[in-house]
């Protein structure tokens, strides 16, 4: 690898000396080119080259072409600043193409980076740094992308996984090592689709599976839409075997069931009648002053 040809425009100050090279930009540039050249210089210019500290030197090496000055000491060449970011690298390229800086210098070539749609003029950038697997979102309305904590919204479905790959949903609560709410799609037994919805509400409602004290449990399914309500301790004035209670999830048409939690009387129950807004619970006798425990299903 070697200079291979070396001229210089006579006649004008500053002067320009050509210079081809078998080298990359980047060898020519290092320290002490001129002088590991100096025998293929003198072998092309028929002697030693007379060098002038105002020398411009354009270079044409293997990958590319700059401009260079020459060091004080003649031993080597410094790529000229203000026109090193015009250096072209790594021809043919492609029109539309993204170009790429190949050195510190500022030469640039075409690696193939080419938009998804020419026809647009916006270029999406990351925020910040991001982690692997990590869902992006933008984070502004000019479209950078990020992934840090925050609300990520399609206006669609989203989906875990597909046919004949698992997919799974996790969510975790704010506090660390408090486990997590998981809904997988195990087996469905054939080609079935298993959909959980809410009805039509009438206000915002939590719910809350709580803990049956077991590592696994079922969910309490039904052919129709079914609603539950479980109260414990419901109190009771007594006076009479007929005593009312008031709840207004009660209608004429629920299935109530109920029994003494606590009871001044030793009595069982014998009927619960339920109404609208209320139910009426006939026991064996005065239960007395006590607490009622019910469950209403409608």
């Amino acid at each position: 690898m070697a200079i291979t040809s070396i001229a210089r425009d006579w006649g004008v100050n500053p002067s320009i000396v050509r210079i081809t090279s078998t080298d990359t930009l980047a060898t020519v540039g290092a320290a002490g080119y001129l002088t590991a050249q100096a025998v293929n210089i003198a072998a092309l210019n028929a002697g030693a080259f007379e060098w002038v500290i105002s020398d411009f030197v354009l270079v044409y090496a293997s990958d590319g072409w700059d401009l260079f000055s020459v060091a004080p000491d003649f031993t080597a060449l410094n790529v000229w600043e203000p026109g090193s970011g015009v250096a072209v690298v790594g021809a043919p390229v492609v029109v539309g193409n993204f170009t790429v800086f190949q050195s510190t210098s500022g030469n640039v070539e075409d690696l193939g980076y080419a938009p998804s749609d020419p026809s647009k003029t916006t270029v999406v950038m990351a925020g910040s740094a991001v982690v692997v697997n990590h869902i992006a979102k933008f984070v502004d309305t000019a479209g950078t992308v990020d992934d840090t904590a925050g609300t990520a919204i399609n206006s669609g479905s989203i989906q875990a996984g597909l046919s004949g790959t698992a997919g799974t949903l996790i969510s975790f609560p704010g506090t660390a090592a408090n486990g997590s709410l998981i809904v997988a799609g195990v087996n469905a037994g054939a080609n079935f689709n298993t959909t959980i919805s809410n009805g039509t509400m009438g206000q915002s409602t939590v719910y809350t599976l709580g803990d049956i004290g077991a590592s696994t449990g079922g969910i309490v399914v039904a052919t129709a839409a079914i609603r539950m309500k479980s109260v414990a301790g419901a109190a009771a004035a007594g006076g009479a075997a007929a005593q009312s209670f008031t709840d207004t999830f009660c209608t004429s048409g629920s299935n109530v069931i109920g029994n003494w939690n606590t009871q001044a009387n030793p009595v069982s129950v014998l009927k619960i009648v339920p109404g609208n807004g209320s139910f009426v619970v006939t026991s064996s006798g005065d239960a007395g002053v006590g607490t009622f425990n019910y469950v209403i299903i409608k």
